[in-house]
C-alpha cells in the first residue's frame, strides 16, 4: 500500500529533524521509500513555504528556521515543565488548592501542567485545555504581560461574558491591564466560573519579558480569604522557577 502524500511529508521531516546537518535527496529517498522525484516535489514546496532550506553548494536540505523555531517553541515549553513540576507539586501541599500553569498560545492561553489535591471538589482546568485571556487570573497575566499588538487585538475583539462577572467592556479590560502589570499579580473572582476563585503571577524573563503564568485556583469560599498568603507563595514559587530557568540556560549556553 503506498503512502499518502501527508504521510510522505511526515517521513521526510522526520529524517529531517533526525539529522545532524544536511542530507541529499538521494539519503532522503532511500530513508523513507519514497521515490526521489516525489521527495524533489515535496522538498520544493516545503523550501517555498520555508519549512527547509537548500545548501546552494551542496544542494543537500535541512530543516529550515520556521520548523526549526516551532520545535525549539516545543522544547522551551517541556523545559518549563520539568523546572516547575515540583515547584507546583509544594504549592499544592501548602495550599490544597489547585495550580495552574500557562502560557501564550497564538491569542489565548493553554495549560502546560496541573496539580491538583484530593478532595471532592474538581476544576475543569486538564493540560492542554485553554482559556480565553480577558477571563480568569491566569489569562488576564498572560494577557497583561503579552506584547501590545497582542492585547490590542483582545481588546478590539468580541469578549465572550463567561458569567456575569467577566470583563467584556474594553476600557475596564485596558485597565485592568494596567493595575495587573504595575501589582504583577491578577485576581478574579467567579469570572469564568461560578463559585471559582483564583490568584496569578508571571514568570518573567530577566528583561520583563513574559514566560508563564502560575496559579492558585479553587473555590471561592476557600480562596478569597487567603488571596494574601497564597500570594506570597506563589511569588516565592514563581522566583524559585525563574531561578532554576535561568540558570539552565546558562549552563546549556543558550
Amino acid at each position: 500500500m503506498s503512502m499518502s502524500l501527508p504521510a510522505k511529508v511526515m517521513a521526510i521531516v522526520e529524517v529531517l529533524l533526525e539529522t545532524d546537518g544536511n542530507i541529499g535527496i538521494r539519503e532522503l529517498a532511500s530513508k523513507t521509500d519514497i521515490s526521489k522525484s516525489a521527495v524533489q516535489r515535496i522538498l520544493d514546496s516545503l523550501e517555498e513555504n520555508g519549512w527547509v532550506s537548500q545548501d546552494a553548494k551542496t544542494l543537500s536540505y535541512r530543516i529550515g528556521f520556521k520548523l526549526l523555531s516551532m520545535t525549539n517553541s516545543w522544547r522551551l515549553r517541556l523545559e518549563l515543565t520539568r523546572h516547575s513540576h515540583d515547584e507546583m507539586v509544594k504549592l499544592c501541599d501548602e495550599s490544597r488548592q489547585t495550580i495552574l500553569l500557562l502560557v501564550l498560545d497564538g491569542y489565548r492561553g493553554i495549560c502546560l501542567d496541573k496539580v491538583e489535591p484530593e478532595r471532592t471538589i474538581k476544576l475543569v482546568a486538564e493540560m492542554g485545555k485553554v482559556f480565553p485571556l480577558h477571563a480568569a487570573a491566569c489569562g488576564k497575566i498572560l494577557l497583561a504581560f503579552a506584547h501590545p499588538s497582542l492585547q490590542n487585538h483582545i481588546l478590539e475583539s468580541p469578549l465572550e461574558p463567561y458569567t456575569p462577572l467577566t470583563i467584556i467592556a474594553p476600557s475596564k479590560l485596558r485597565l485592568e491591564i494596567e493595575k495587573i502589570r504595575k501589582e504583577r499579580k491578577a485576581v478574579s473572582v467567579e469570572e469564568m466560573t461560578f463559585g471559582a476563585a483564583e490568584i496569578a503571577v508571571p514568570l518573567l524573563n530577566p528583561d520583563g519579558s513574559l514566560i508563564a503564568a502560575l496559579s492558585i485556583a479553587g473555590p471561592k469560599f476557600d480562596v478569597e480569604p487567603k488571596l494574601d498568603r497564597f500570594e506570597a507563595l506563589l511569588r516565592s514559587s514563581a522566583d524559585a522557577i525563574t531561578k532554576r530557568l535561568i540558570n539552565d540556560r546558562k549552563n546549556n549556553g543558550d
